[in-house]
């Protein structure tokens, strides 16, 4: 990590979702990068808060923050300290599993070490369509590379740790999925993959991104009041409520945009810039 100047008089710590807001197509771009270091250095907190878990975050990409709410609020880490790691517990990730095989559903079971995954799903995965992502001299991350990168072929996959499941290709909707596996579970579109009804995540229903917002903000000694969220998909509505100041993408659903005090551009338009210059933290 770079580290921090000392604090400004009214230090912030600013969450920030990757897919979307930070980067596009899994890329994040030079400027957004040099804004999130220049944020830092300027004394404020900045976090990566995502649905994705640390095992698809590139190592380039991790390094420009102070820390990582990652799985969508299930792990959290300052620094090198781990202060969350919530899983499935393990008759429930079994349940999933078998809903899920019992469908024929294409997923990857997410967790900080590795996308966990069956060997027909990794070629189902493999063989899916995706954006070439465009990349410039100083830009972050891989794409879809960093994701495949992260496959790993455990001899039961039911028998993984995990966080959370991206899933594609069901014949049944994400919400349907989600009610057969029990009622512990939640589930939302994809934030990755926005194809059809039948690609979603399932997550544990007690989990969300302000959870994670909550436990770094309170281990920074941020106050509530000034914590930033910057996101623009369904999994980032608990921390834009829970945040002192939510800030919304341009283009984003109704419902994000409807509770946001800001709105910004895609990354492409640098959104993650002009939010710090408009907040005043750089």
């Amino acid at each position: 990590m770079t580290p921090s100047s000392p604090a400004p008089r009214r230090r912030r710590a600013a969450f920030l979702d990757f897919d979307g807001t930070l980067a596009e197509n899994g890329v994040v771009p030079r400027v957004q990068a040099e804004a999130v270091l220049r944020a830092r250095r300027a004394g404020h907190a900045v976090l990566l808060c995502t649905g994705r878990p640390g095992s698809i975050v590139p190592a380039d990409v991790a390094e420009l923050f102070d820390g990582l709410v990652t799985s969508a609020g299930g792990h959290v880490r300052l620094g090198e300290d781990v202060l969350r790691d919530q899983r499935f517990p393990a008759p429930l990730a079994r349940r999933a599993v078998e809903v899920l095989d019992a469908h024929g559903v294409v997923y990857a079971l997410e967790a900080p070490e590795a996308l966990w995954c069956s060997p027909a799903n990794v070629e189902r995965l493999r063989s899916r369509p995706r954006p070439a992502p465009t990349t410039a001299p100083g830009d972050r991350g891989r794409g879809f590379v960093d994701i495949l990168d992260a496959i790993a072929v455990p001899g039961d996959p039911a028998a993984t740790s995990f966080a959370k499941i991206s899933l594609w290709g069901s014949p049944v909707t994400v919400e349907q999925l989600a009610a057969e596996i029990g009622p512990e579970i939640g589930a939302l579109p994809n934030s990755i993959s926005h194809d059809d009804l039948g690609s979603g995540e399932l997550h544990l229903a007690e989990v969300d991104k302000a959870v994670g917002l909550r436990v770094a903000a309170d281990a920074l000694g941020v106050p509530i009041e000034d914590t930033v969220a910057i996101g623009d998909g369904m999994n980032d509505l608990a921390m834009l409520r829970e945040a002192g100041t939510a800030v919304a993408i341009t283009g984003s659903r109704p419902e994000v945009l409807a509770i946001a005090d800001l709105e910004v551009p895609p990354p492409a338009e640098h959104g993650v810039l002009t939010a710090f210059e408009r907040l005043g933290m750089l």
